[in-house]
């Protein structure tokens, strides 16, 4: 365990400007690595098992995203995902109070949670394809190890909800076992959403 963390962080080096922590997977084949923060363009030099990074330039002209709609677009999964959820417990106390029998305020909040849930995925779709268009770009389609994660982690997410609406699109208002899956990947889902944002943030703050 303890090799393996020394490893991990062997591999990684600071922005000397803004701080943002940086993998020798974002280096070119010339050790050269621009910062997707601050521009800085950093070649990497190991001096003694140590990543040293020195500076060479800064890039000034860099195409900035058009109409921050990557930025707007992120808030309305993040704000109505939780909705979902919300209602989706709302419905399943509903439905607990009356002995399992789904009551007609049972299957209005459920409902909501559906279409609540559909129009996340649908808004997910957009943060995605706004956020590969900046990635193209502004940061010139470099595979930074973070930009990496986000958009594996996103597929992820968008093969969960899919798998979710698909289950409760072909069954109804579930029960029982399927209604736990159902939530369940719903929080999931938010986890991941959550920690998206959290990598999205060093691209926006450094670290």
């Amino acid at each position: 365990m303890r090799k393996s963390k020394i490893k991990y962080r062997q591999n990684k080096f600071i922005c000397p400007i803004c701080h943002l922590e940086l993998s020798m997977h974002d280096v070119d084949k010339n050790g050269i690595v621009v910062c997707p923060v601050c521009g800085a363009v950093i070649e990497v030099v190991d001096v003694f098992g140590h990543k040293i990074p020195i500076i060479h330039d800064v890039e000034i002209k860099r195409p900035q995203p058009l109409y921050r709609l990557h930025t707007m677009a992120t808030h309305i999964s993040i704000g109505l995902l939780p909705l979902a959820i919300f209602a989706q417990i709302i419905s399943f106390f509903l439905n607990w109070f009356k002995g399992g029998i789904y009551t007609s305020s049972a299957i209005e909040f459920e409902q909501i949670g559906f279409i609540l849930l559909t129009i996340t995925f649908l808004g997910g779709l957009i943060t995605f394809a706004t956020g590969w268009t900046d990635w193209k770009r502004k940061y010139r389609g470099r595979k930074y190890q973070i930009i990496t994660k986000k958009i594996r982690l996103s597929v992820i997410m968008f093969i969960l909800l899919g798998f979710a609406l698909v289950l409760r699109n072909f069954s109804g208002p579930l029960s029982g076992l399927e209604n736990c899956l159902y939530f369940c990947v719903q929080l999931i889902s938010i986890s991941l959403m959550a920690f998206m944002g959290h990598l999205g943030g060093f691209l926006v703050f450094g670290k």
